[in-house]
């Protein structure tokens, strides 16, 4: 059943049914909030969120990733995304610290290149 939700909500979302995708894994984490599968089911829901433009939701999702699952494999590309959500809300200074913390973290990752390019677009669009 727990495998069957989780498959599902991922299921909608591969096939871009973002707001089917975003309930899904939404109901995943209140049926199943210690799965095994519940930090994924959190990064999904924020990347359901942040794809639909729903930047606050987005960056609470991943924000609670981080917050209730700071050893996740996902936590680091979650980190990424905030960075890329406070970017998108244009909040410049937090979204500076979240991708310079990612690639304080994060040396030598795709992520951490990542974020230099979103730093360095930044810095071209005049934001620091």
């Amino acid at each position: 059943m727990e495998q069957e939700a989780y498959d599902e909500a991922f299921r909608a979302l591969k096939e871009l049914r973002y707001a089917d995708a975003a309930q899904a894994f939404q109901e995943f984490l209140t049926n199943y909030p210690a799965s095994e599968y519940a930090d994924n089911a959190q990064y999904w829901l924020g990347e359901s969120y942040y794809v639909t433009r729903n930047y606050d939701i987005a960056l609470t999702a991943f924000q609670t990733l981080l917050d209730s699952f700071p050893d996740s494999p996902k936590a680091p590309d979650a980190l990424l995304k905030v960075g890329y959500t406070h970017y998108e809300l244009e909040q410049w200074d937090s979204a500076r610290a979240a991708l310079t913390q990612v690639q304080e973290l994060y040396p030598d990752t795709t992520l951490s290149r990542l974020a230099e390019n979103r730093l360095r677009s930044m810095r071209m669009e005049g934001h620091y």
